[in-house]
């Protein structure tokens, strides 16, 4: 698992979620927005690159 989806209360109009990257075995708790299709996200400490569709994956299952 490198990436967790984490929902917000549905208790707002505008509710949704938040991605978090684990890097090397701790989630960083700052939160992570979409990158665009062409640029995907680097972690400057263990070098993973997550994808657009990395994102969306995490999002239906929770985690990736």
């Amino acid at each position: 698992m490198v990436l967790i989806y984490e929902n917000e209360p549905l208790d707002h109009e505008h509710a949704g979620g938040h991605w978090y990257h684990v890097c090397l075995g701790r989630i960083n708790p700052e939160s992570l927005s979409v990158p665009p299709v062409d640029r995907p996200y680097e972690c400057p400490r263990c070098g993973i690159e997550l994808e657009t569709e990395d994102f969306w994956h995490a999002q239906m299952k929770g985690s990736v």
